[in-house]
C-alpha cells in the first residue's frame, strides 16, 4: 500500500458523526505511529509513513464525503500509484456495529464516497476496510442517520473498533489483504 484514505466530512459540525468514522480510525493510526497530519496542496490533510519498508501516505480528504474521489485520485494520478495500492476506510451501514469488512476490489455498494472514487478511477479494483455502522437505533432515512452525532455513550466501544480496523490495516501491510481478510471478517469487536 502507498495511499491510505480514511472518508469523512470536513468541518466542525460532522466531526462526531457515523460517516466520519473512516477519517476517525486514520487519525487513531497516525497517533499510534505517531504523525500528525498537515494541510495539502488540495481538498486533503496528509502525514507520511515508513511502514514494512514501504513510504506510505496517511490522507483524509477535506471535500465532502460525496467528492472524496478528486483528491483520491488525483494523488492516485499524480504520484502514478496503481488503484491497487491503495486502502479506502469507511463507513458501512450495511454491516452491524462491531463488524469491519475488509475487500480487495468490488461495487460501492451505495457508498457515496466509495462511489466518487470508483467513478474516477475508473475501476473497483480498489482494497478497503469498511465499518459497519448500523446501530438498533435507526433514523427515518439513510442520510439522517449517518449524518447524526455518535451517542457519548458508544465512544468507548467504538475506540476498540477502530483499533481493530487500525490493526488490520497494519496487518495488510505486513501480511497482505488476503491475510486481514481471513483474520478479520468474521470477527466481532466486543
Amino acid at each position: 500500500m502507498k495511499l491510505i484514505a480514511g472518508l469523512g466530512n470536513p468541518t466542525r459540525r460532522y466531526r462526531n458523526t457515523w460517516h466520519n468514522v473512516g477519517a476517525m480510525t486514520l487519525e487513531l493510526l497516525a497517533s499510534r505511529w505517531g504523525k500528525a497530519f498537515r494541510a495539502g496542496k488540495g481538498d486533503f490533510l496528509f502525514a507520511e509513513a515508513q511502514r514494512c519498508g514501504s513510504e506510505i501516505t496517511l490522507m483524509i480528504p477535506t471535500s465532502y464525503m460525496n467528492r472524496s474521489g478528486g483528491p483520491i485520485v488525483n494523488w492516485i494520478n499524480y504520484f502514478r500509484i496503481d488503484p491497487e495500492e491503495v486502502l479506502i476506510i469507511y463507513d458501512d451501514h450495511d454491516l452491524p456495529l462491531g463488524r469491519i469488512r475488509l475487500r480487495e476490489r468490488g461495487s460501492s455498494g451505495g457508498h457515496r464516497g466509495m462511489e466518487d472514487i470508483i467513478r474516477l478511477a475508473g475501476t473497483e479494483d480498489i482494497p478497503r476496510v469498511r465499518i459497519g455502522i448500523r446501530t438498533n437505533v435507526e433514523r427515518d432515512k439513510l442520510s439522517h442517520q449517518v449524518l447524526s452525532k455518535i451517542p457519548k455513550s458508544q465512544f468507548d466501544y467504538l475506540t476498540r473498533i477502530f483499533e481493530a480496523a487500525a490493526d488490520a490495516v497494519e496487518m495488510t501491510l505486513a501480511d497482505g489483504i488476503v491475510a486481514a481478510m481471513n483474520h478479520y471478517n468474521n470477527l466481532e469487536i466486543e
